[in-house]
């Protein structure tokens, strides 16, 4: 399987995991990068420990800047800032 098709598999799983983000950071003023590192590096693992997938660092990077869009564009309609609701 292709690593676009493996992010696409955990777009769900992402929007999960950052609803589990928001309820534990909750109370922790700035911490949007902590909430975003926290949902990458539980997929990363996620993808490895689960399908076994091995990949080389340019792969992992493609996979990092792919969820990192992904979360960057929930958030805007998921999860909006205090600020812009």
């Amino acid at each position: 399987m292709g690593w676009f098709l493996i992010v696409i598999r955990v777009i769900p799983t992402i929007i999960k995991l950052m609803g589990i983000a928001e309820a534990l950071f909750d109370d922790v003023p700035d911490s949007g990068s902590d909430k975003k590192d926290m949902v990458v590096a539980t997929i990363k693992a996620l993808i490895e420990g689960a399908s076994g997938f091995t990949g080389t660092p340019e792969l992992w990077e493609k996979i990092d800047k792919a969820v990192s869009l992904i979360i960057d564009a929930a958030t805007l309609f998921l999860f909006p800032h205090e600020d812009t609701k």
